[in-house]
């Protein structure tokens, strides 16, 4: 990868969505219901680790679920240590 910041990709259907960096990174989630998501996976290729692609990934997910007023549930590790790690990012969560 360049040293120009990651183009992150948005795509969504009527039941699932992801976020992608290139083929270097994924995130997935599907639908739960109205204004509820459930993501469900996180993978950056070996290649492109330790280059912080899938914490943009995730800065991406919480600024489209604000955006679009959804609330998140995670079935993704990275994801729940995410929200673990920035507490400010909890008003997202699904109660």
């Amino acid at each position: 990868m360049s040293g120009e910041p990651p183009r992150i990709e948005h795509e969504e259907t009527a039941t699932h969505g992801e976020f992608t960096i290139g083929r270097h990174a994924i995130m997935t989630y599907r639908k739960a219901g109205p204004g509820q998501i459930v993501v469900n996976h996180t993978r950056v290729a070996r290649e492109a680790q330790g280059q912080g692609l899938a914490a943009e990934l995730y800065r991406a997910m919480v600024e489209h679920a604000r955006r679009h007023d959804l609330k998140v549930t995670s079935t993704c590790s990275y994801v729940l240590r995410m929200f673990e790690r920035f507490p400010e990012d909890r008003d997202i969560i699904q109660d």
